[in-house]
């Protein structure tokens, strides 16, 4: 439930607030309203205006923070953390309020953290300024609704159940993308490490490795759940190497020990390249870090991103982060191992199915939201229709069994299998559906594909509540 109190503010790996280092002690421009584009013309000959309507530009939210370190040092460290944390970006980042349920979507364009040597004992301070070019506040939980199509004369069914989301992959790696700086993250054999944020294959960052002198290879190490004795571990990561060394190998950790090694062969030079690896922890022994390392002289420098330890499979799935979509932290974000759920999620909010071929959605903000519509084949000549305000969508075009369609009716982009653009099948006079304050309800129609009268379709509907 939302409070009047702020309290906890998250923005990437770090969190402000009650019992953390870092105080919240202003925010401006998160319910403030932002300024209005007006569309106002003069009545030529009298008083006062023609109106039209109003429109608002983008919010600016400032946040002032306190620092309290418990040292010197240990302040020095708190504000290196916050400046690697407001690097430049480049797309919006979620802001989040928790205890106030409620998020919005920004980059940061001021930082100051100023230096005061008479106060700089162990208190500090700093100021934000994050730039919302999408000026919507959404809530914090991601709902979903769906329905199959109506039809009477194939007598489709739902394919989904309600219950618990099958897990499809696992992400044993506690920080893989270095999006929590270098936490959870080591040097292996004397490599000098650094978090960069221009280049990375995964999230903002990654990490560059410079190998130590008198060494001939050097890596990272990354933390994992510890791994007992017979477990086979099937390691991953993206790595750019210069092309000046060998190969890329993996090496299993127990503390400052190497359990064993496993080579990953010679990738290409000067582009992003996965390579992956199998390994069996031996008898009496737990695996708790897996590093990746690469040949060559000392001084050579290339990077790693994208760490993935998995059990249980024979190759490297998808890789999984707890903050990629369809992905979810098992602990503290970028600080715990991370799973992707299938799509009977048990951790989202389910709106109601209805009857065959009608959903009912409910946006708990006070302005319109944009949903994003998933359509699932076999279906010919999809359409979903905006029951509650009237208007409907329909789409020109046949889905074959396993294909599917993302709209997302915000950046009006309809894309096939997630990624092929197919905007001309939208029917010219569709209209957009919007979920309106309140329940809405929404119908999804569609003709069933030769031979494939059984089989069911499936519209998806995911939204925010959305306020202004």
């Amino acid at each position: 439930m939302a409070q009047q109190a702020l309290g906890r503010v998250r923005w990437g790996g770090l969190e402000f607030g009650p019992g953390t280092p870092y105080t919240v002690a202003a925010v401006e421009g998160l319910d403030d309203l932002p300024d209005i584009r007006g569309e106002d013309v003069e009545r030529p000959g009298q008083h006062g205006d023609y109106t039209g309507p109003d429109w608002t530009g983008a919010r600016v939210v400032q946040l002032k923070l306190g620092i309290r370190g418990e040292s010197p040092d240990d302040l020095r460290k708190l504000t290196l953390a916050l400046r690697n944390a407001t690097q430049p970006q480049r797309q919006p980042a979620p802001l989040q309020f928790l205890d106030q349920d409620v998020m919005v979507w920004g980059k940061v364009r001021k930082r100051s953290l100023p230096y005061d040597a008479e106060q700089l004992w162990r208190l500090g301070d700093a100021a934000l300024e994050v730039y919302c070019a999408d000026p919507y506040l959404y809530g914090l939980e991601e709902k979903t609704a769906f329905t199959s199509t109506y039809s009477p004369s194939a007598g489709r069914t739902y394919p989904l159940a309600y219950g618990a989301a099958p897990i499809l992959a696992r992400n044993y790696a506690f920080n893989p993308s270095a999006e929590l700086g270098l936490t959870d993250i080591s040097a292996y054999n004397s490599s000098a490490l650094a978090r960069v944020t221009s280049d990375g294959q995964s999230g903002t960052a990654s990490v560059q490795i410079t190998n130590g002198s008198g060494t001939t290879f050097g890596g990272a190490q990354y933390a994992i759940t510890p791994q007992p004795a017979g477990t086979t571990i099937t390691a991953s990561a993206w790595v750019k190497v210069p092309g000046t060394g060998t190969t890329v190998f993996f090496a299993f950790r127990s503390a400052s020990s190497t359990l064993g090694t496993a080579s990953a062969g010679t990738p290409a030079a000067g582009q992003w390249t996965r390579v992956s690896v199998q390994y069996t922890v031996p008898a009496g022994q737990t695996c708790t870090q897996v590093a990746v390392a690469y040949n060559s002289a000392p001084g050579v420098v290339w990077q790693a991103d994208a760490m993935m330890a998995e059990t249980g499979v024979s190759s490297p799935s998808d890789y999984v982060d707890g903050s990629l979509p369809g992905c979810t932290w098992e602990g503290t974000p970028h600080d715990s191992p991370s799973r992707r759920l299938g799509a009977a999620t048990g951790v989202r909010s389910y709106g109601s199915a209805g009857t065959s071929g009608r959903l009912t959605a409910v946006n708990d903000g006070a302005s319109p939201a944009y949903p994003v519509l998933r359509l699932d084949g076999p279906v010919a000549n999809p359409a979903i229709e905006q029951v509650t305000t009237g208007g409907i969508l329909v789409l020109d075009a046949s889905l074959q069994a396993g294909e599917y369609l993302i709209i997302d009716t915000r950046t009006r982009a309809v894309l096939l299998m997630g990624s092929s653009p197919r905007r001309a099948w939208v029917r010219a006079g569709s209209t957009w559906p919007l979920l309106e304050p309140g329940p809405n309800e929404l119908a999804f129609r569609g003709s069933a594909l030769p031979g494939d009268a059984g089989q069911p379709s499936l519209l998806t509907v995911t939204w925010r509540d959305t306020s202004l």
